[in-house]
């Protein structure tokens, strides 16, 4: 911002001291512009917007939310306002968008100011300088847009946007299985599934002696349930918390809701915003080409609830977990429809997780007293960034409001599982604890070493099944779909789904045959067979059929 003021200062002095070696004059009004210099003038603001508006948008999204990719930026960009926290959209317009206006309209004020006024001359000779005023404002708008686009592009990553719209990868064309071509075997009696996304949970979270990074362990409880009691799938050595890798494609919550449960990360296809838009206009097109868990079960005619107390709608949960196996969606709308909440309530992304645990508990045991098997999939909320949702009751055990509130959930999360376990449908009952991704609290980790690799929890609770190999594994959210398969008893062909791969099983995942920088780089490349088989068309391409039609 501050070279691009420079630039414009500089070449109108030079303009005016030129006038003012050659006339010696004094500073006045000349002439008002006329229609053409209007025109380029109005362009020129516009690009000083534009370009200030991307600089201080990447800055701001890169700086004030950690654990953030261009993939994500781009499907968030594509997703309508609705469900989006309130205070993150005061946050961009009271920092980036202020700011791009303010730097626009001082530009703006200033140029006019230098084109419009000049050194008058003792002998009243006029000064030919109004042909050159229009290509100067086209020169600085140019300069001005594509500096603001350099800087943008350079704090979200130069290698990540050339890889996201101008790299190939060839990982679907020779990895990805079609789960829909799969003849899985269920057992005769089906397990039932309670599977609860983690809104930011990471094993880093964990005290270092056993594998995490801070000095105290804030999550107790989860770490006994991975390390003492369930299947945690680790990249640590044994008797160490561990976890997944993050992946492009499944570093946001819906795309690791999407990624886990179909075996695909989620990307918005060749980059385009707004057209196909996963699933906004027509209910049959979020991720057609994908078939998922909650497809497979709903054809094993399994009863599928999605609960959660944000909107559904946010991001495109609510359309993919319809259209991808017919789940029941209680979300806050759902909790304000059935009175459980006031309908002017809103905490946090809608009611916090107290409330939801609570609600949970009835809903749960709905699906249980049907004789159908059940897949009951939750999300949490209260440890989502900045600084997570705290209120008078959590108690105040570190003095630093995020990990408390990391512990009061890991706290609630164990009292929900010991709750299951005093009911009649538990014995058959399979549960996976998970976080959706690394957290984006942007200075929670700034001060941690380097070298540690932050991963995001799970296990495997009261599952029939035993892993060949659980520690200094490589895996991904990809993985988590024939996993969760397995954990049910479900006998897979080959062992994958998707780009995924059965973790109890003693075959390699693709990041491990891959490496894990590799596997990451080619998740972020675009792909020719995502766009045609998954995605079933690119927007580009759905935008020419809508006005063909």
């Amino acid at each position: 911002m501050i070279l691009c003021i420079i630039a414009a200062v500089i070449i109108f002095i030079l303009l005016q001291i030129y006038i003012f070696v050659s006339n010696k004059g004094y500073f006045v009004f000349s002439h008002s512009f006329n229609k053409r210099q209007w025109f380029t003038f109005i362009l020129l603001v516009l690009f000083a917007f534009a370009g200030s508006l991307i600089y201080t948008s990447s800055y701001w999204t890169m700086h004030d939310m950690g654990n953030v990719r261009f993939d994500q930026i781009i499907y968030i960009m594509s997703q309508p306002l609705r469900g989006t926290d309130p205070l993150k959209i005061r946050e961009f317009i009271v920092q980036p968008l202020l700011s791009a206006i303010s730097f626009a309209g001082f530009a703006g004020v200033l140029v006019y100011f230098l084109g419009t006024h000049q050194f008058s001359l003792r002998n009243n000779r006029p000064i030919k300088r109004r042909k050159v005023l229009s290509p100067i404002f086209l020169f600085l708008a140019v300069l001005l847009l594509s500096s603001g686009l350099t800087l943008g592009i350079r704090e979200v990553g130069y290698e990540d946007v050339k890889a996201y719209y101008f790299e190939d990868t060839e990982v679907y064309d020779d990895y990805y299985v079609d789960p829909s071509d799969k003849q899985l075997q269920f057992p005769n009696k089906k397990r039932n599934l309670v599977y609860i996304f983690l809104e930011s949970m990471e094993s880093s979270y964990a005290d270092k002696d056993i594998g995490g990074i801070e000095e105290e362990n804030l999550i107790p409880d989860l770490t006994n349930f991975a390390l003492e009691e369930g299947t945690q799938f680790s990249n640590t050595g044994q008797e160490k918390l561990g976890g997944m890798m993050q992946i492009p494609g499944a570093n946001q919550t819906a795309s690791s809701m999407v990624a886990q449960t179909s075996g695909t990360p989620l990307r918005a296809s060749n980059g385009a915003l707004d057209v196909n838009a996963y699933g906004k206009e027509d209910p049959n097109d979020f991720f057609p080409g994908v078939y998922s868990l909650g497809e497979v079960l709903d054809k094993e005619d399994y009863n599928q609830m999605l609960f959660m107390g944000s909107k559904a709608d946010y991001a495109g949960r609510k359309a993919y977990f319809e259209q991808h196996g017919n789940y029941d969606v209680r979300d806050y709308y759902w909790a304000r429809q059935e009175g459980l909440i006031p309908e002017d309530y809103y905490e946090w992304w809608g009611y916090e997780d107290d409330k939801l645990f609570d609600f949970a508990k009835d809903s749960l045991t709905e699906l249980a007293d049907q004789k159908e098997p059940f897949n009951f999939t939750m999300l949490t909320a209260d440890t989502h960034f900045e600084d997570g949702y705290a209120t008078d009751e959590t108690p105040d055990l570190f003095g630093d409001q995020y990990s408390n509130v990391i512990h009061d959930s890991d706290q609630k999360i164990s009292d929900f599982i010991q709750w299951m376990k005093e009911q009649p449908f538990y014995d058959n009952t399979t549960i996976v604890l998970v976080g959706d991704h690394l957290t984006m609290d942007k200075d929670f980790f700034e001060d941690i070493d380097s070298n540690y690799q932050r991963s995001v929890y799970n296990v495997f609770l009261n599952t029939e099944q035993t892993a060949s190999k659980t520690d200094k594994r490589l895996f991904s959210a990809v993985d988590m779909y024939p996993s969760t398969l397995a954990a049910l008893n479900v006998k897979i062909p080959n062992e994958k789904l998707g780009l995924g791969v059965n973790l109890f099983s003693d075959k390699k995942t693709l990041m491990e045959q891959m490496g894990y920088k590799k596997f990451e780089e080619e998740m972020t490349k675009r792909s020719d067979y995502y766009d045609k088989y998954l995605m079933q068309g690119s927007d580009q391409e759905v935008e020419q059929e809508n006005a063909d039609e």
